[in-house]
């Protein structure tokens, strides 16, 4: 399990590089417009992904981890209490980077950590709670990442935004 897991975080730590490569060279006014997706614009869902990675991720199950993750803390101090960027880093590109590097560094390491994917634990959001293998959370957050991108490189796509950041096998 953990080898597949740890693949998948570094599929998303190079999709994720890629991906704010591209954001680099985008237009501000096309990242930021609201282009139909279900979060809005690019820019919000990229910014959903990475508060989700932030929240769960680290958050959650940083507890798991036989290794002390150093600067998760602050990293959790990068989102509102709504769950939400802090708006100097999610109106600044190269902050959004720089903190979207960081955080899949922590998930790699995290994952190398873990001893234990198979204990059962709970998960809850609003109205619905999941009781999984540790491992399963794990995969079904990174497999989320990558289900945003997908939305991200649909909207590229329409934008004529040349992308290409979604192929496991270029890395």
């Amino acid at each position: 399990m953990k080898e597949a897991l740890l693949l998948q975080a570094q599929y998303n730590q190079f999709a994720n590089t890629n991906m704010i490569a591209i954001f680099k060279k985008a237009s501000k006014e096309l990242l930021y417009r609201d282009c139909g997706l279900y979060y809005g614009s690019i820019m919000q869902t990229a910014e959903h992904i990475l508060c989700s990675d932030i929240g769960i991720m680290l958050g959650r199950f940083r507890a798991f981890s036989s290794k002390a993750l150093e600067e998760v803390e602050a990293i959790l101090q990068t989102l509102n209490p709504d769950h939400r960027l802090q708006s100097a880093i999610y109106e600044d590109i190269e902050a959004f980077g720089r903190l979207r590097s960081q955080v899949d560094s922590k998930i790699i390491t995290l994952i190398e950590s873990i001893e234990d994917f198979k204990s059962v634990d709970t998960l809850t959001f609003p109205g619905v709670e999941f009781k999984k293998p540790r491992g399963f959370f794990i995969l079904a957050l990174l497999n989320h990442a990558t289900h945003h991108r997908g939305q991200i490189a649909g909207a590229l796509d329409i934008l004529n935004i040349e992308n290409d950041f979604n192929g496991m096998l270029g890395m």
